[in-house]
C-alpha cells in the first residue's frame, strides 16, 4: 500500500494545468489542421469520416497519453499509487478521452454540417 509522503500544495496544481493543457493542445491541433491545413477538402464527406475516425482519435490519443505519463511520474513522486497500466477499459481516463473524442466530433460535425449548407 502507498501512502503520501509529498503534500506539496502545488501537486494538485500541476495535475490540473497537465489536463488543461493537454486538453487544450488537443483541441488547437485539430482546429488548426481541420480550418487552416486542409480547410478545401473540409465540406467533402468522405474526409469528414476518415477526420473523424483517423485524425481525431491520433491526437486525442497522443495528447492525453502524454498527459497520463505524467499524471503517473507526478503520482510516484508524491508518493500516490501509480495509474499506469490501465486496470479496465472503464478507468476514468478512458472514459474521459471517450467523452471529449464525442464532444470534438459533434463539434466538429456541427461546423461541417454549416459548411455543406448551399448558399
Amino acid at each position: 500500500m502507498f501512502y503520501v509522503t509529498n503534500t506539496s500544495p502545488f501537486f494538485f496544481d500541476e495535475i490540473v494545468l497537465i489536463d488543461l493543457l493537454a486538453l487544450f493542445l488537443t483541441i488547437a491541433t485539430v482546429s488548426i489542421l481541420w480550418y487552416v491545413v486542409i480547410p478545401d477538402e473540409v465540406k467533402d464527406l468522405q474526409f469528414f469520416v476518415t477526420f473523424i475516425f483517423v485524425v481525431v482519435p491520433f491526437v486525442a490519443l497522443v495528447c492525453f497519453g502524454l498527459a497520463l505519463i505524467n499524471y503517473d511520474r507526478i503520482a510516484l513522486r508524491a508518493g500516490w499509487p501509480p495509474i499506469l497500466p490501465l486496470s479496465s477499459l472503464l478507468s476514468p481516463p478512458i472514459i474521459a478521452v471517450v467523452a471529449f473524442y464525442i464532444g470534438q466530433t459533434v463539434w466538429l460535425w456541427l461546423g461541417w454540417r454549416k459548411l455543406r449548407k448551399p448558399r
